[in-house]
């Protein structure tokens, strides 16, 4: 179980505010704020807006039992065409299940299940207001009709109301503030309500609105991939046991679909390394990796699928070191990237040539020229690698008025790429392994 206090989150969010507040060059004005959030999660809150309990946030595992009444009663597939989403414990209505089965007291009291979009718009005295992507990250939204889904609302008990139906788009200016919190700004300044960070980060990325040549690709705690959509991509698929989940849901902008695709033990199991192999939770990441040797070869394999309780470490020997370990831990979150690049590629009609980088993850050439010279294309790393707030940025241009179209503000704001080109005969050695990791993973699963 993983829980967060959304009013830790707020203060955290407050002094960020402060921070870059305090740091403005005397030259610089403030035109505008704007938001990106991480998405699947859910805090109950009462009537005036405040936590009744604890966020429960995506990656949270603990509704599992939910998930399971959710298939037998309404049906995965079933599911997947409602909400264009793999029925896994992401889906914020087996949370809220969750909280009715295990805190009833609780549930009773509940006026509204928020986002963190909602809470902070709230917390800015702009009301119980959403945009369409965090509306759908809700997992509740039938994103093809564009409305809550009333067999989902049903079987979780939920009402619309619950959920909100202030939707709006995610360049809308819902209103103006001086003061953000605590923090006094130097005006009133418009606030664009933003979106959910993948979308954010496609159009940041270079994502067109109407091709998908390059995908975008945000590599962080998940490491996820996607483009935009004028057609709902019918066909889920969460690649058995494995994590790997695939999903279209409602873009910032009307009549497109965000397409994407991801797997969710990415930077987790990295920290998980350092924590619980080195005893070392401040390990610095970074300087592991460049200690580490990706073009080696090894017996050893990590099947990352941690969430379900399904990970493993296959091929270990008594001369089995940490190294060891954390070189398999790098191959199989390139193997899972890969395995997304096939199913990507397997939802559009137009085939892609490039991928464009950003995230924290993105800042290690070695992990892009792995991933590189596994599917043999270029990849690019945007040179702004803060993809979701810069993608929000242009939400807020377009909302003010300062570009005329999504192409307007790209040419204004999207940054220059920097592009690795595959190694050959490493991604012919590399591709060797991840057939067998394929191999090992299909067998491992299997007999769970």
């Amino acid at each position: 179980q993983v829980e967060l206090h959304i009013e830790e989150t707020w203060q955290a969010s407050e002094q960020a505010v402060g921070e870059v507040i305090s740091r403005m060059p005397t030259d610089a004005q403030l035109i505008a704020i704007t938001f990106s959030y991480f998405g699947d999660s859910i805090t109950p809150v009462d009537e005036k807006g405040e936590a009744l309990y604890s966020m429960l946030p995506g990656f949270c595992g603990r509704s599992y039992r939910e998930v399971r009444t959710i298939a037998d009663k309404l049906g995965a597939d079933t599911y997947a065409k409602i909400t264009g989403n793999t029925l896994t414990t992401l889906s914020t209505p087996s949370k809220i299940m969750w909280l009715k089965n295990n805190h009833p007291d609780i549930f009773a009291k509940t006026a509204a299940f928020y986002s963190n979009q909602q809470y902070v718009m709230r917390k800015l005295g702009l009301g119980d207001v959403q945009d369409r992507t965090m509306a759908a990250r809700k997992l509740a939204l039938d994103v093809k009709a564009d409305r809550w889904s009333a067999p989902i609302l049903e079987l979780a008990g939920v009402t619309e109301a619950q959920l909100g139906t202030n939707i709006v788009e995610s360049s809308t200016v819902v209103g103006r503030v001086d003061h953000y919190g605590n923090v006094r700004l130097p005006y009133a300044v418009p606030v664009t309500i933003g979106c959910h960070d993948v979308s954010a980060s496609l159009l940041s990325a270079g994502v067109a609105v109407d091709d998908p040549d390059p995908i975008g690709v945000l590599m962080g705690t998940y490491e996820q991939m996607g483009y935009f959509s004028d057609e709902f991509v019918d066909g889920c698929n969460d690649f058995g046991d494995s994590l790997i989940f695939s999903c279209c849901y409602s873009s910032p902008f009307k009549n497109k679909y965000t397409v994407m695709d991801a797997f969710p033990t990415a930077g987790a199991l990295l920290e998980w390394f350092c924590k619980n192999i080195l005893h070392d939770p401040n390990a610095d990441i970074g300087k592991l990796i460049a200690e580490t040797d990706l073009n080696d070869t090894s017996s050893l394999y990590v099947l990352p699928y941690v969430e379900n309780f399904h990970g493993a470490i296959l091929g270990m020997s008594l001369s089995t070191t940490t190294k060891d370990i954390f070189r398999g831990i790098l191959e199989s979150l390139a193997y899972q990237f890969v395995a997304c690049v096939d199913y990507i590629r397997s939802t559009s009609k137009t085939t892609f040539t490039k991928l464009h980088f950003g995230g924290g993850g993105s800042r290690t050439d070695k992990l892009l020229q792995l991933r590189c010279d596994l599917i043999n294309a270029p990849l690019g790393r945007m040179e702004n690698i803060e993809l979701p707030s810069l993608g929000a940025c242009m939400l807020a241009g377009l909302g003010n008025g300062w570009y005329k179209d999504v192409v307007d503000a790209s040419q204004h704001m999207v940054n220059k790429v920097h592009y690795f080109y595959p190694d050959t005969e490493n991604g012919t050695r590399q591709l060797e392994r991840y057939n067998e990791y394929k191999a090992l993973s299909a067998e491992y699963l299997g007999r769970k």
